[in-house]
Order: structure tokens, then C-alpha cells, then sequence
């Protein structure tokens, strides 16, 4: 193997408009997955590559899949055919762009179809006619059955985060994917972990494959500041907000364990007048994309998020990732803890927990490898944060009825302090009004005096001669 320091992009022999658009990224240098990768993939093998998010996986097989692309010039059809398969709406078009990026100075074509919006223009552009297209499982088989996709010249496929998708339930829809697509010479399969069942499918997806496995140490979680605060659940929204207010931090990454956690936290975290966005499977694909940028731009500079919902995202100069809640899946904690501390930069990554999450914490630590320092946090002393009582009390005035008078106000001031935070109660239902049944009379059962009553109640009033 090539030592990466003395290695560039020019050694894959890749054409000039590709070299260029890696000019103008800014990278000198492949990462070991690239290095390990592409020479592979050039060659033709089929390859099971074992790396997490922020190891350059995307460049390792989109590269070598436009240089494909671009030794066969001759065929000016621009039919599909290269598909690569992603778990995500999110990790799809994060993919899309990494191929535009790269292909910017040639005339391969490529999309992203996905759920969460409507199909009629990703048909439109499929009937244009694309090289590659990167899809979603579910989407992908809507478009095949409808007759609007079709997989016979796809010579190269690539089935990305392959872990995930098997977490996520999409194993049996990327078979039947992999299983129309057989014309291909060529398949790419990338997982963050290999278990048993990953493997299971490599061996009947792939032939022969060359593995490349970047061990999870590429990611230095030993070099970044690891802490954890034990802390019951109830607890836990005051200490997150004082940790934020006391802590000088950048782009934060906060991890909960369900989407109503997500919406509850970072409305919480709202409602202290700092910024944070939720990201997980229930927001639209719009308001989903609008919380990335405003991440990347530092617009809201916390996003909340699910595990799901954040896998396979790139987030640069992240300086804090806070475990809310610990992972089921100690594997889990290296990808999130991995995303700060990155390109030699100081991160910081501190993990609330609870009572009954202490069994995770102890596999965590026996994956890893490592002890976690345990910090302590005195969260019961409000008064060291002013910033935080000055937002709670504007909050406080804001609530306030505008029509109230003096003495009413001072009654406000006396009643006890109520908590704002959410605490995620079910909304308590209307009771519905009983109907009140009709009380029965006697000219109900005597038919013929009801019959005298409604013919005296609509019959003219008798009028006397005066």
C-alpha cells in the first residue's frame, strides 16, 4: 500500500476535467479509503468497503464511477448507468451533489429521486435522459413499477450505508432493486459495520469481492474530550440548557433517541432564546432540507436530531456532539461522537445518563475501549447562569395578558413559579356532552291525544266578536 503522504489524485489516472473539479475542492490528498478504494473500482472488482461518515467514502466510489462514465464517450444516449441506492431523502442528495461537484466539467448527467416530494419532475428529468441517478429504495421500485425508470444498461451499482439499511427495514426493496438491475458488470457495497446479516447479502449480491475495512480508530474519538454527567431523565432539559449557556462552543450536535424528543428538546432550548432546529423522519423533505442549511450556515448553530435522520450527513466544524440520550447500539456512539474533532481539530463530545441507560454506557465503553470521565454538574444552581434567568423572565412578561392591571400582576408574582418546560403530556381530551334523552309523556303512548294536541297547537285561535 502507497503511504498517503507521498500520494496524490494524479496517481489513479484520472482524466484532467475530474482532477480539476478536486482542484477546485480543495483536496490534495485521498483519504485511505480512497487510496485503498479506487484503484479497485478502475479495475473492475466488485468491493465491500467498511468505513463510517467523514472517511471520504462518497469521492471513493463517485470518482472512479465518472471516469467510467468518461472512457465511454462514444455513447451520447445518456441512459443509466450508474445507481447508487441510499437509505436517506438527506444522504441522497448529499450524494447527487458530491457527483455534480465532480462531474461539473464534463457533460455527464446525473439526479436524485426520493420520497417525501412529488415525483412528476424527477420523471421529467429521467426522460431527459440521466448517466446516474442516485435514489432511495422506495421511491425507486414506485418509478420501476410505474414504468418510468429502467435498470437494463446500468453497468455499475452502489449500495450505500447497507447497515442501515437493513436497520431501517429496506433489505428486501434493495434486492429486488439489485435483482432487476442484472445486467451490471459492477457492484459497490459500503457499510459502517459488517455484521452478519451485511455479509450474508455481500456474498449474494457481489462476486468475488475485495474488502477494504477502515477500522473505526480512523475516526480519533480517543483524541477528543469525552465526558459523562449522570443525570435522570427529569432533569435533563435544565442541565442541557445550562450546559449550552455555560459552555463556549460552536456548531452543536445534540443526539435523542426518538423524533418527539427531538421536537421537544429543541423547543425547550427555544424557549431560552437560543437557536435550534429539530431533524428526524416526520418533517417534510423541505423542512428537513431547510434545518440542514441553516446548520451548515450557522443560522441555528444546535440541530437536534435522530440518529436516523443525521446518518450519513457531512457537518463540518462541529465542536460539541451531546448524547441526550445514549445509543441502543454501542456502534452508534462512535458515529456520533465522530463527527467532531475532525481535520485535527478540538472536539468535545458529553453523554447525559440516566439510571436505567447505565448498561449502555458499559457496552459503549467496552467497544471503545476507553472510561469516560465522569463530570459533575451542580444543575440545581440556577442563579450562576444569568443569561438564562434574564430569557426565562422575559419569557415570563411576554406570556403575560396585555389587559392586566397592577394588582393582578402582583397576584402573578406570588402564585408559585410554574416550569416552561415541555414535558411531552398528552393533550388531555374533551369530554364529550351526554345526550339527554327525551322524557316520555303520556301522549306518547296515547297516540290519539298526541293527534288532539298537534291539531289544537297548529289550529286557528278562536276570535270573539268584540
Amino acid at each position: 500500500m502507497r503511504d498517503l503522504m507521498d500520494s496524490s489524485f494524479d496517481s489513479f489516472d484520472l482524466s484532467r476535467p475530474i482532477l480539476r473539479a478536486i482542484e477546485s475542492r480543495g483536496y490534495t490528498t485521498p483519504t485511505r479509503i480512497q487510496e485503498d478504494t479506487i484503484p479497485l473500482i478502475l479495475n473492475g472488482k466488485d468491493v465491500l468497503g467498511c468505513a463510517q461518515t467523514g472517511t471520504g467514502k462518497t469521492a471513493a466510489f463517485a470518482l472512479p464511477a465518472i471516469q467510467q462514465l468518461l472512457a465511454n464517450e462514444d455513447d451520447a444516449s445518456h441512459s443509466l448507468r450508474v445507481l447508487v441506492l441510499a437509505p436517506t431523502r438527506e444522504l441522497a442528495v448529499q450524494i447527487n451533489e458530491c457527483f455534480e461537484a465532480y462531474s461539473r466539467h464534463t457533460n455527464v448527467r446525473q439526479t436524485v429521486i426520493h420520497g417525501g416530494v412529488g415525483s412528476i419532475p424527477q420523471i421529467q428529468r429521467l426522460r431527459k435522459g440521466m448517466d446516474i441517478v442516485v435514489a432511495t429504495p422506495g421511491r425507486l421500485l414506485d418509478l420501476l413499477a410505474q414504468g418510468h425508470v429502467h435498470l437494463d444498461d446500468v453497468q455499475l451499482l452502489v449500495v450505500d450505508e447497507a447497515d442501515m439499511m437493513l436497520d431501517m427495514g429496506f433489505i428486501d426493496d434493495v434486492s429486488k432493486i439489485v435483482n432487476s438491475a442484472n445486467n451490471r458488470k459492477q457492484t459497490l457495497l459500503f457499510s459502517a459495520t459488517l455484521p452478519e446479516e451485511i455479509l450474508s447479502v455481500a456474498d449474494q449480491w457481489l462476486n468475488t469481492p475485495k474488502t477494504v475495512n477502515v477500522e473505526p480508530d480512523a475516526i480519533p474519538i480517543h483524541l477528543i474530550k469525552q465526558s459523562v454527567i449522570y443525570v435522570e431523565n427529569i432533569n435533563k432539559d435544565l442541565l442541557l440548557i445550562q450546559y449550552l449557556f455555560a459552555t463556549p462552543r460552536a456548531r452543536t450536535l445534540i443526539f435523542v433517541r426518538t423524533k418527539k424528543d427531538a421536537e421537544r428538546v429543541a423547543k425547550n432550548i427555544n424557549l431560552v432564546n437560543l437557536d435550534a432546529l429539530p431533524l428526524h423522519g416526520n418533517k417534510s423533505q423541505g423542512r428537513r432540507r431547510k434545518a440542514i442549511d441553516a446548520f451548515k450556515s450557522n443560522e441555528a448553530p444546535i440541530l437536534v436530531a435522530t440518529d436516523v435522520a443525521a446518518r450519513g450527513l457531512d457537518f463540518e466544524n462541529i465542536s460539541h456532539v451531546i448524547n441526550y440520550s445514549l445509543p441502543e447500539y454501542p456502534e452508534f456512539y462512535i458515529h456520533r461522537v465522530g463527527r467532531t474533532g475532525r481535520a485535527g481539530a478540538k472536539g468535545e463530545a458529553i453523554s447525559l445518563c440516566a439510571s436505567h441507560e447505565r448498561y449502555y454506557l458499559q457496552q459503549i465503553e467496552a467497544l471503545a475501549r476507553i472510561t469516560l470521565t465522569v463530570k459533575q454538574w451542580n444543575f440545581d444552581d440556577f442563579g450562576k447562569f444569568p443569561q438564562l434567568e434574564r430569557a426565562h423572565q422575559k419569557r415570563k412578561n411576554t406570556q403575560r395578558p396585555q389587559g392586566a392591571n397592577k394588582d393582578s400582576e402582583t397576584l402573578d408574582h406570588e402564585e408559585p413559579e410554574q416550569s416552561g418546560w415541555v414535558k411531552g403530556k398528552k393533550k388531555k381530551r374533551k369530554k364529550k356532552k351526554k345526550r339527554q334523552s327525551r322524557v316520555i309523556t303520556m301522549d306518547d303512548i296515547n297516540p290519539k291525544a298526541a293527534h288532539n294536541k298537534a291539531a289544537g297547537k297548529f289550529s286557528p285561535k278562536k276570535r270573539s266578536l268584540d
